[in-house]
């Protein structure tokens, strides 16, 4: 097996036949053919029904292709980083990070760790929800920070900060009852700002809402800011982001009927458990794991 008939044989399955993928491989039709006929014999498998117009995969040439497209990237990420490498270019780390951790301590140690590799290129990814490991899954990223949300035993993970969401108002907003406690019923109309879900492959939906609760989505903390500010709506927002605010008497804490008012949410260091990280992100895995012992 070689690289040029696995690229031959995703040719033919990513243009739909044999001519196409050799009009854009720059080969001929019968090199693609062979190719593809040598893949075939060397694994006794039929890789393509031919009985159709156009050649449809197998199911043993739907699960080769999935494999084959995930080596070739591979290659051709290492091709990359042998010409970057052999050039002298600067090294590389891609980071996912939540926007709820803009300001946390672990980010400190990313400072102090480019401090000290000047050369250093850095990737920073600001995702929401599902495209904080989206990133990691599509290797746009080697390592991701932020909360639990959507991790399994795909990846390893440790805890490396927490952070505080305060559900806020503008005053004047609303009116809580004698006991302190707003009612669900009060907000259940009125806009509840959230960020909208960065990602596109498997979007999750909030959990911390009303039922059939009012909602407005922007896509950043600023607006999401601003809004609370200009006495549009009310959400959870994490408190190193409004304390000067809260401090000012621009924004007020809400205690909300049935409803996590006030939580403290662990911030995790993230990366894909069958990934071998890059020297470069295996330094800076194991400065944040020191920072947060």
């Amino acid at each position: 097996m070689t690289n040029e008939q696995l690229r031959a044989f995703v040719g033919v399955v990513e243009h739909g036949s044999f001519r196409a993928a050799a009009a854009a491989l720059f080969k001929t039709q019968s090199t693609v053919s062979a190719a593809v006929a040598a893949l075939e014999q060397e694994f006794d498998l039929q890789l393509f029904n031919r009985e159709t117009y156009r050649p449809t995969l197998t199911i043993e040439g739907k699960a080769l292709f999935r494999e084959a497209k995930a080596l070739l990237s591979k290659a051709h990420d290492l091709e990359m980083l042998g010409h970057r490498l052999a050039q002298g270019k600067a090294p590389e780390l891609s980071i996912s990070l939540s926007a709820m951790c803009a300001h946390l301590p672990g980010l400190d140690t990313l400072k102090a760790f480019a401090k000290k590799r000047p050369e250093m290129r850095l990737h920073l990814h600001t995702e929401h929800l599902s495209g904080v490991l989206e990133q990691l899954l599509l290797e746009k990223a080697e390592v991701a920070i932020g909360p639990q949300v959507g991790l399994d035993d795909r990846y390893e993970f440790t805890e490396v900060a927490k952070v505080t969401q305060v559900t806020v108002a503008a005053p004047g907003f609303t009116e809580a009852g004698g006991d302190g406690v707003v009612r669900q019923a009060q907000l259940r109309n009125r806009p509840h700002i959230l960020i909208a879900d960065s990602g596109s492959l498997a979007p999750f939906d909030h959990v911390n809402v009303i039922p059939g609760g009012h909602r407005w989505y922007v896509n950043d903390f600023l607006m999401k800011k601003g809004l609370l500010l200009s006495g549009m709506g009310w959400a959870r927002i994490p408190l190193h982001m409004v304390d000067a605010e809260l401090e000012r008497d621009e924004l007020r804490f809400l205690q909300v009927e049935n409803f996590p008012s006030r939580s403290l949410v662990p911030i995790y260091l993230i990366r894909l458990r069958n990934q071998l990280l890059s020297p470069l992100a295996q330094e800076f895995w194991d400065e944040m794991l020191g920072a947060s012992l």
